[in-house]
């Protein structure tokens, strides 16, 4: 069956899309740029993932614990470089009021001199309850990486975001990616444990002030927390 992370009737959903997304340019994102500083890194990274409820009944003599995948999706108009814009974390035996042992970096982007900087970043993260036993996450993302419909659909989400397509249509087009990531992960719930999207635009001013800022998103079922961390550097102007 297919991955259904937005499910609209799903009670633990939160959806932070907005209902009109600003239209970038290339030539916009430079104009953000100050004088005095230069962008020079971006990095997002999980900070946690509590799970507060893993919907699943105690009786004895089971103790009501839960398989979880944690599948993330990034996407932005730059290389992600190094990094792989589908993440699959597995989590076996997780109890309810669990923190899932995870502290990765989802995005990454540096460059010294700020020319090839984002100017959209586009996460989708969701928590799924697995029916089944634990699927090895590397094998699964080896065997997406060999899949011609992934490539294309990588490509032509990447495009959008290139091209500057509203955040609503990119959105759409993760949806489909996140349809085929379920065929690889076999038999799944239906309705996750939660489902979550956040964007960042430097239209929108989020690459602006340096250091580190803490997103929380809160669920039904579980609270995530991401870092954002902005790095600058001084333009020495002779």
């Amino acid at each position: 069956m297919a991955l259904q992370i937005f499910n609209p009737q799903s009670e633990s959903g939160v959806y932070q899309l907005p209902d009109s997304a600003p239209i970038l340019s290339p030539e916009h994102v430079q104009r953000r740029l100050t004088n005095s500083k230069q962008l020079s890194g971006i990095e997002l990274r999980i900070r946690s993932v509590f799970v507060k409820n893993n919907r699943t009944m105690k009786f004895w003599p089971f103790p009501g614990l839960a398989n979880l995948y944690l599948v993330c999706f990034i996407v932005s108009d730059t290389p992600n470089q190094s990094l792989w814009p589908v993440r699959v974390i597995t989590f076996p035996g997780v109890d309810d009021h669990d923190s899932l042992p995870t502290n990765e970096t989802i995005f990454y982007y540096a460059d010294e001199n700020g020319i090839n900087m984002p100017g959209q970043l586009h996460l989708v993260a969701t928590v799924v309850k697995s029916k089944k036993g634990m699927r090895n996450a590397g094998a699964i993302l080896e065997q997406l990486q060999q899949d011609v419909h992934y490539d294309n659909l990588l490509q032509k989400v990447t495009a959008m975001t290139r091209n500057a397509t509203t955040t609503g249509a990119i959105i759409e087009s993760i949806k489909d990616l996140s349809h085929l990531v379920g065929q690889y992960l076999g038999k799944v719930e239906d309705r996750p444990l939660a489902t979550i999207m956040k964007s960042f635009t430097a239209l929108a001013g989020d690459w602006d002030d340096a250091g580190t800022r803490t997103i929380s998103i809160s669920t039904a079922n579980v609270d995530f927390a991401f870092d954002l961390i902005v790095k600058k550097q001084d333009l020495l102007i002779a």
